[in-house]
């Protein structure tokens, strides 16, 4: 059994997703599994409807929800599940009819739940997150409806299976986490007889349900996650990511001309690049796969026959290419004095405001004479983040007999250098810096796993496109292969 998983862009419109249902036609042997993103767009379509409602503008939202059924519409006929209710209609006959029919029954009642939400939403003018979640979850529910018709359509048996049902979540609606335990025994009660009776799912990603039974959504690369899930509870053999580019690059090709597909990572080398600015996998999908011993494929939809990333326990051979992310759109908080000094869990009564106010530290460096730390937050999130700090600062006390300064520098970015490669080996460090200093980029501060997993810099954004393809160029000299590797940008 594989888990297959297609985002977004794979399911675009009605050509990508009949180039998606002939890859799970190829194999249809391996008993798959197939978890859904939403429609490219509609996503961020659904955001916006949300939002209107929220502020009232009934029209506007009656705008956009018309042109939300009609882009489920267009790609459907398409797909030939159009209105033609024409005897014979369809290629496939009798089945085409069925699947069109179906297709055009779920369609109206999932938008007039929708309507019936966002009229909602518009009375109590109230958009929380809670609502929110609901909304979005449409997204997956119509792409994954329209792909399980498109799949009935050609002659595959496929069912489609509604993720709520089985994922299991707590109620941080915009980010749940995920009832493991919850989710393994539901999925397995839910998905086995489907897979078992010869059929194929088509799961929805990205969503699941409350213990209070409230939709709930995953948060960034969610559909990723449930595949994972998925493969974890019904122990596939492999996870298969579709996207739209051929794997895991050396660098992003978009900052790099010379970037090439690594063929192989492990699953820390994968977890840390994503980290760091890949957008390919998200960390938490490697979670169930590393526990479980579960292969990931990162594989190009549009170009199926090629090898792929393959991620696993192992990384690939001795010698072969490091790999180099940005990450930008960050800002850098110092906290400064000489308080800090040999004082054991001072670091931790620091830090804790940060955890408190909800934001995510992407680095933390401490200067060895432990006058000051430094760490990286998204900037989106600085301001609230020194807020929080200076008011438990100022509680506690802490201002002037432990902490002379607080320091925020916005415009910043990450520069990560990723590879179990680098364990042992002298001189990459070296070899990071002066690549910088030869290209005029200033490091502000520097951090390196205890793993040797990674070496992170800090850096001005306006510098880390010029700093991303130094630092490429350089720690890879004589570690790409000859032949260019294509690169679907």
């Amino acid at each position: 059994m594989i888990v297959m998983k297609f985002g977004g862009t794979s399911v675009a419109g009605a050509a990508p997703m009949r180039q998606v249902a002939q890859i799970v036609r190829r194999f249809a042997r391996r008993r798959p599994v197939v978890v859904v993103s939403a429609l490219a767009g509609v996503t961020d379509d659904l955001l916006d409807l949300a939002a209107a409602a929220a502020r009232g503008r009934t029209a506007h939202t009656r705008r956009l929800l018309q042109r939300l059924r009609r882009r489920h519409e267009e790609t459907a006929r398409g797909l030939g599940l159009g209105a033609d209710r024409r005897p014979g209609a369809g290629r496939e006959g009798r089945p085409a009819r069925a699947a069109a029919e179906a297709w055009r029954a779920d369609l109206a009642e999932a938008l007039a739940e929708l309507d019936r939400v966002l009229t909602g939403i518009a009375l109590l003018r109230e958009g929380g997150k809670r609502s929110l979640d609901l909304v979005l979850s449409f997204g997956e529910r119509l792409s994954a409806r329209l792909l399980a018709a498109h799949l009935h359509q050609i002659g595959l048996p496929a069912r489609l299976a509604d993720a709520r049902d089985f994922v299991v979540t707590d109620d941080s609606h915009g980010s749940a986490l995920v009832d493991i335990a919850a989710t393994g025994r539901a999925a397995r009660r839910v998905l086995r007889p489907l897979v078992r009776a010869g059929q194929i799912p088509v799961v929805t990603g990205f969503i699941g349900r409350s213990l209070q039974g409230a939709t709930t959504t995953l948060g960034r690369s969610g559909s990723d996650y449930t595949a994972a899930l998925v493969a974890e509870a019904l122990r596939a053999r492999e996870i298969w990511i579709w996207k739209e580019v051929d794997g895991v690059c050396t660098a992003d090709p978009r900052l790099v001309e010379g970037a090439r597909v690594v063929p192989r990572l492990s699953y820390e080398e994968a977890a840390e690049m994503s980290h760091f600015g890949a957008e390919v996998i998200h960390p938490r999908t490697m979670q169930p796969a590393r526990r479980a011993g579960i292969v990931i494929r990162i594989k190009n939809t549009f170009r199926p026959g090629g090898a792929g990333t393959v991620i696993a326990s192992r990384p690939g051979r001795r010698g072969g290419p490091l790999l180099v992310g940005g990450l930008a759109g960050m800002a850098l908080v110092t906290i400064e004095g000489s308080g800090l000094y040999g004082r054991p869990g001072m670091v931790l009564r620091l830090l804790s405001p940060v955890a408190l106010a909800g934001t995510n530290i992407y680095m933390l460096s401490m200067s060895s004479s432990e006058y000051s730390i430094s760490f990286a937050v998204p900037e989106a999130d600085v301001d609230r983040t020194a807020r929080a700090l200076e008011r438990d600062f100022r509680e506690q006390g802490l201002f002037g007999e432990h902490v002379a300064r607080l320091k925020v520098e916005r415009g910043m970015a990450l520069v990560s250098v990723v590879g179990a490669d680098m364990r042992g080996q002298q001189g990459i460090a070296g070899r990071i810096f002066s690549a910088l200093g030869d290209h005029g980029v200033n490091v502000v501060a520097i951090a390196q796993g205890s793993s040797e997993y990674n070496i992170t810099v800090i850096v001005r954004a306006s510098t880390m496109q010029r700093a991303v393809r130094a630092v490429h160029d350089r720690i890879n000299a004589g570690r790409l292969p000859r032949a260019r590797l294509r690169v679907v940008r």
